[in-house]
């Protein structure tokens, strides 16, 4: 797919916004501009932010982050229309001994969200539900004498929204865990562009000791955007 002309409806500059002005190639936009890293993260932060808030809401890191990350990709080649990573594994060190792997295009790990303990697996996605126990999968929810941690439960989104409206009071998924949940895909991504394991500091926010990383926390804006 070769670049050409915008349409004249479409205000490809405005459409571009803050991001590093490329061709237009049709394939990058709508929908498809995620598997660019110009404009999104690929699969990893499409998907990503979703299965880390559930595996940070049941580990009690809503408000926490790992400290150290280690990722490998498998990038198309240059000078394609997209260049996101289809093939990832990310692992990352969490507080109490906890690790976590993020992965995508690898068989032997499925979509979701799997805990993996002492007395067996748990995993969820979207509404399946499977566990090593057969005794576990007869449950609608855990008994409560079973329940070391109550978690704050909700099983609907918008009506979460319009009672936290009403009562004031933080909906299950507030701007600070949702901005958590995303940190450990970013982190991934930096990864596999530097191609090394990177030490994060969650309390500062902070990638500790490689510059050359910490510059890709953030980046640069073309003319005349700017964050005020």
């Amino acid at each position: 797919m070769l670049p050409v002309p915008p349409p004249p409806e479409l205000d490809y500059d405005l459409w571009v916004g803050p991001a590093k002005m490329i061709p237009y190639i049709p394939g990058r936009l709508h929908r498809h501009w995620r598997w660019n890293y110009n404009f999104g993260g690929g699969q990893l932060m499409d998907w990503g932010g979703h299965h880390v808030d559930i595996a940070h809401w049941g580990c009690d890191f809503d408000n926490s982050g790992p400290s150290e990350i280690e990722a490998h990709g498998e990038f198309p080649p240059p000078g394609g229309v997209w260049d996101a990573a289809k093939v990832y594994r990310i692992e990352l060190k969490y507080p109490r001994g906890i690790e976590m792997t993020i992965a995508g295009g690898y068989p032997d790990i499925a979509g979701g969200t799997k805990w993996i303990g002492t007395d067996g697996w748990v995993h969820v996605d979207r509404e399946k539900f499977d566990a090593s126990n057969p005794e576990w999968k007869r449950w609608k929810q855990m008994p409560d004498e079973l329940r070391k941690i109550k978690l704050y439960q909700s099983t609907d989104h918008h009506g979460n929204f319009l009672a936290s409206i009403k009562s004031r009071k933080p909906t299950i998924t507030p701007a600070e865990t949702a901005h958590h949940s995303t940190i450990p895909g970013h982190l991934g991504l930096i990864s596999m562009l530097v191609g090394r394991k990177l030490i994060w500091d969650a309390k500062s926010e902070t990638i500790l000791n490689d510059p050359e990383a910490s510059k890709l926390l953030t980046r640069d804006y073309r003319q005349p955007w700017k964050l005020s």
